[in-house]
């Protein structure tokens, strides 16, 4: 016996998230739909599968590895671009042996697999076909000799998402449906009634959820936050006082499921202020950091020279604060060439000392980055200071692209920048400050990440 997974659907069932993720790794409950599908397989029984991917066959690939962590062994294939599933199966025949079992593992059915897996193996004919009532759920048992005949639909949200003419249908006797569009998944979603967390979320205690609620893996909810029947997608992160209700947050994108409308979450953001500067108060409080880091200097010289063959420093640019509040200057300085970010941002207390940093603010960009934030969200980072302690750059996840971390400067550009001292402390004495970000790996065994 085999088993073929199927990863290979594209986003656009998904509608206005179809260019964020795909289903294989759209959050159920806090983790992807796939990993879900991988955890019910590995209960069947089944400790090996073939993964066949399609759109983000790299995010795939990287976020479920080998399939160790879930005690199964993931080989993947490639789908190309107008090739059928019932090509690609043809194209592993001789991969396969014996029955092979086809499992939809992007459409949410998960819960079935077992059942069928055990029903259909008793079967004789040549293709069995899972349903629920007259619902076609997405898996099949196909015996060697139909292989070469048989296709299979894709995607649920299509008009060929039907029982083939000579596929036997075996009723699972469950009330499942497989996903077809963002209500579907939604209900999925926030089916318990209560938030769920996955273990690799950051939320806020100070922050209210609600209303099914879900926050996904490598995503942040920060204090004073209310999210009611809310889905937090992964690298996302949610500004403080924010409220949201019946939504789904993906980045800077907010989704209506029912309806499909759509926003953004920078359109939340308080009201304009005036333009606000360094001032005297933070060139004092960096030079009080400057004389308190000076045993760090000698240590983060030699650590780079070792690291780096010789070269313990790379230049650095970014747009610092200009003579005016509002206005930025470009600075040229140096950074340690380090990945421990406290070593890495010695030289930065330079430019707090001379003004061109603040203590407290949005997070400093590349000049040229800086000068194209000209949409009127991006913009709004001028009313702040740059800082160096920016409250993007001590919680965004580093796998976050960088509209994430805009997002959170354009809410502390309106906010005010509040309790970056504290937060600046409470990194300090964390792992975040003293190593390089951790990346996720799918290889390794649950136990082994503390």
């Amino acid at each position: 016996m085999t088993t073929v997974l199927l990863a290979d659907r594209d986003g656009h069932a998904l509608g206005p998230l179809a260019e964020k993720t795909v289903p294989a790794l759209l959050p159920l409950r806090g983790a992807p739909i796939l990993e879900r599908a991988l955890e019910s397989l590995v209960s069947a029984g089944i400790r090996s599968a073939l993964v066949v991917v399609g759109p983000r066959a790299l995010e795939v690939e990287k976020r479920f590895g080998k399939g160790i962590r879930w005690g199964i062994a993931l080989e993947y294939v490639r789908r190309e671009e107008d090739e059928s599933t019932g090509a690609v199966l043809r194209r592993l025949e001789h991969r396969l042996d014996g029955d092979t079992f086809v499992l939809r593992g992007d459409a949410a059915v998960e819960g079935a697999f077992g059942e069928f897996v055990a029903r259909a193996a008793r079967r004789a004919e040549p293709v069995v076909a899972a349903v629920s009532g007259e619902c076609l759920l997405g898996m099949w048992r196909i015996r060697p000799e139909a292989l070469k005949k048989t296709e299979l639909p894709r995607d649920p949200a299509d008009a060929d998402w039907i029982l083939d003419k000579g596929h036997v249908p075996l009723d699972v006797d469950l009330d499942v449906a497989p996903l077809d569009g963002l209500p579907r998944w939604c209900a999925l979603d926030r089916a318990e009634g209560k938030p769920v967390l996955s273990p690799r979320a950051i939320v806020a205690g100070s922050a209210k959820l609600t209303g099914g609620t879900t926050v996904a893996e490598e995503a942040v909810v920060l204090g004073k936050a209310t999210l009611d029947g809310v889905s937090v997608l992964p690298r996302t992160a949610i500004p403080e006082g924010v409220s949201l209700s019946a939504a789904v947050v993906s980045q800077n994108l907010v989704v209506d499921p029912a309806t499909g409308a759509t926003s953004l979450l920078t359109d939340l953001l308080p009201a304009p202020r005036a333009p606000r500067g360094a001032g005297l108060g933070s060139r004092l409080a960096g030079l009080v950091l400057f004389l308190l880091s000076l045993p760090l200097w000698p240590v983060a010289l030699v650590w780079s020279l070792v690291a780096n063959a010789g070269h313990a420093r790379r230049p650095y640019s970014f747009a610092g604060n200009g003579t005016k509040p509002g206005t930025r200057e470009p600075v040229q300085t140096f950074r340690f060439e380090t990945a421990i970010p406290v070593f890495r941002d010695l030289p930065l207390l330079l430019s707090v000392l001379r003004g061109s940093l603040a203590l407290t603010g949005v997070a400093p960009l590349p000049p040229e980055e800086e000068s194209n934030a000209s949409a009127p969200w991006t913009a709004a980072r001028r009313e702040a200071p740059v800082g160096l302690l920016a409250r993007s750059r001590m919680v965004v996840p580093a796998s976050a692209p960088p509209e994430v971390a805009r997002v959170l400067d354009a809410f502390d550009s309106r906010n005010g920048c509040r309790g970056l001292v504290a937060l600046g402390l409470t990194t300090f004495f964390s792992a975040r400050a003293w190593t390089a970000p951790r990346s996720w790996n799918p290889d390794g065994l649950p136990d082994t990440e503390k």
